[in-house]
């Protein structure tokens, strides 16, 4: 874990030092037109059943569901984004219908259904944050659901999943508006590089691949293994003292493309958010259902829950801090 931080810290050192040795400052770019000059390309495997999806679309076919102490009950069975409950209410879940992830396969061709035929426009929710005098450019991207497989193709043989998916691409910039280092989630961590070494669509969209069902982003095609401090000590002793498994791995390939227009594929667009606005960034619940693992001779077992909103991520709360614990790819 130490060298980890450390070539972490190095890549972030990058940042500084650029500080000290970019040029005279130009004009400031404007906000908006600073999310769509860097705005990423995702390039998804082919195998890969959901593209970035408005958060409106997802709470239209959702019930609003509150924890009583016991249950989780229905509270509304129809709510809309204005109306979702803010911080200090209560214990909440969203809830998407009639699919669930605790299903075969964890629901994915019930989700793959719901998202085709209600995904609205292609949507990616950018924010500025500025620390330390850098400008973070962030881009949060929105998925119905999330199904790793362990194989590829996906097989109900042996798999984890949850509804609802928050991933997010990072730019981060100097004081003169120069980008240095880009940050992409992956898991429960993500990767961190060099903007001079990041694979580019023409010279300020990063290019991101998207691993098949779970959504993790890579910097390249190909095979990528799941790094091991996001995968439950329980989890690996059933794969590797069980079962006899190699590590799992992700698998990205050049399937479809969304992005900024022009980057060949669906036009994706940029809907900048901050911590409560639109009002619901605030809301506090989980944006989905629950989390399941399934294993031959296990079947199916609660793992978790669905994952919180973009404001209630460290990445959102402390850019810097967090990116620092990012591993460099």
């Amino acid at each position: 874990m130490l060298r980890i931080l450390s070539r972490a810290a190095v890549v972030l050192a990058a940042a500084v030092t650029a500080l000290l040795t970019v040029g005279p400052a130009s004009a400031a770019v404007p906000p908006a037109q600073l999310l769509s000059m860097y705005q990423p390309v995702l390039r998804f495997d082919p195998t890969e059943r959901f593209g970035p999806t408005s958060v409106q679309s997802f709470v239209a076919d959702s019930s609003l569901d509150r924890f009583d102490g016991q249950n989780w009950v229905v509270a509304n069975a129809h709510p809309g984004l204005a109306n979702l409950p803010g911080p200090g209410t209560g214990y909440w879940r969203l809830d998407q219908h009639p699919c669930s992830p605790s299903t075969s396969l964890g629901g994915l061709d019930c989700y793959a259904g719901a998202w085709s035929e209600g995904a609205g426009s292609s949507v990616v929710y950018g924010r500025i944050a500025h620390q330390k005098g850098l400008t973070i450019l962030q881009y949060w991207i929105f998925y119905y659901d999330d199904v790793y497989s362990y194989f590829s193709p996906p097989s109900d043989m042996l798999w984890q999943a949850h509804e609802g998916d928050w991933e997010v691409v990072n730019v981060v910039l100097t004081a003169f508006q120069q980008p240095v280092v880009v940050g992409y989630s992956q898991h429960c961590l993500g990767q961190l590089r060099r903007w001079k070494d990041t694979p580019r669509f023409g010279s300020t969209h990063p290019v991101v691949y998207v691993a098949a069902g779970s959504h993790a982003n890579y910097f390249g095609p190909g095979a990528h293994q799941l790094n091991l401090a996001c995968i439950d000590p329980q989890v690996q002793h059933f794969l590797f003292d069980v079962l006899h498994l190699p590590p799992p791995v992700d698998y990205t390939g050049s399937g479809a493309t969304a992005g900024p227009p022009g980057s060949g594929g669906t036009v994706t667009h940029v809907e900048q958010i901050d911590a409560s606005t639109p009002s619901w960034t605030a809301f506090p619940g989980f944006w989905g259902e629950a989390e399941y693992f399934h294993g031959p001779g296990l079947g199916t077992v609660l793992a978790g829950t669905a994952p919180t909103g973009p404001v209630y991520h460290s990445v959102w709360t402390d850019p810097l801090g967090t990116l620092a614990t990012w591993p460099a790819g």
